[in-house]
């Protein structure tokens, strides 16, 4: 359709003055300033997610269990040790019975190491805190991790496990090797478990799910994904479902699995729409198929 010569030269007019004023260009460098900000704030804004988990063969005498779930700390120049601190201190209000650790406890330099073992040190629970490794913790140098960790109190399980007795009753904990380097066992990790038992796996990297599901793993927790980390896309308005595990409660077959945003970043110090997590997990016993 051809625009009319006098509509033209109004259109024509107006694209003149708005290229000719810095109003259009004052205000989009102010809204990707305000983003920006915004980004930067948020990855310090620690928040607490609250989920209960039913489980069919979590022993009655543990309904109401609590985890602590905290991954990806990422000490490095991004994420700094107050904010490590602050984490803890917030971790400790919340009075769990056990502290799972999902791994990349740093991000690439091992000058980083040793002052982040000593703050998670600090954590409390009443029956331990517990690790796996993560990719990043690898690329680092994975022998110091584990023994900062372990020098603070924090047991790693590399491809291993260990019934945990928790007062009047007891479930298996176990912890594998990263995914990306090769080195995960689920079956190493749950060599020593009763078949009929409640099985918990930390797994950094939440794509062994699958692996879980096979083993009757109940709860598998997770993280790596860091919730994507800076979020463009509203999940509520998508068309297609997620193809990842990204963060939340999800399940796989009689599996549940719960990857955390984790409360560092990496590559960039920043996060949008995706705010850092401290995770406090309860644990709720079930009826077979109630899940």
């Amino acid at each position: 359709m051809k625009i009319p010569a006098t509509n033209r030269a109004k259109l024509a007019k107006r694209l003149s003055k708005a290229v000719g004023s810095e109003t259009p260009f004052r205000e989009i460098a102010g809204n990707l300033s305000k983003v920006a900000r915004s980004a930067l704030n948020e990855a310090n804004d620690l928040q607490i997610e609250t989920v209960d988990i039913r489980l069919s063969r979590l022993p009655k005498n543990l309904d109401g269990f609590k985890i602590l779930h905290l991954s990806d700390i990422h000490h490095s120049p991004f994420t700094d040790l107050e904010h490590i601190k602050k984490a803890v201190a917030i971790s400790n209000e919340l009075k769990a019975d056990i502290c799972a650790l999902t791994g990349d406890f740093v991000s690439h330099e091992r000058e980083y190491i040793e002052p982040m073992a000593e703050v998670m040190g600090t954590l409390k629970s009443k029956f331990g805190l517990y690790a796996c490794l993560g990719n990043h913790d690898h690329w680092t140098d994975p022998e110091n991790v584990i023994d900062s960790l372990e020098s603070a109190n924090i047991k790693v399980l590399v491809n291993e496990g260990l019934r945990l007795d928790a007062g009047d009753a007891s479930f298996w904990i176990g912890g594998v090797d990263d995914y990306m380097v090769g080195k995960t066992d689920v079956r190493a990790a749950l060599r020593g478990s009763f078949p009929d038992e409640m099985k918990l796996l930390l797994a950094h990297n939440p794509v062994i799910v699958r692996r879980a599901a096979r083993a009757s793993v109940d709860l598998m927790l997770s993280g790596h994904t860091h919730g994507g980390q800076i979020k463009i896309r509203d999940d509520e308005k998508r068309i297609l479902p997620r193809r990842k595990l990204k963060n939340g409660l999800h399940k796989r077959k009689e599996t549940q699995i719960y990857v955390t945003r984790g409360i560092g970043t990496v590559v960039l110090p920043i996060r949008y729409q995706c705010p850092p997590e401290i995770s406090l997990l309860t644990l709720r016993c079930s009826e077979i198929g109630e899940n």
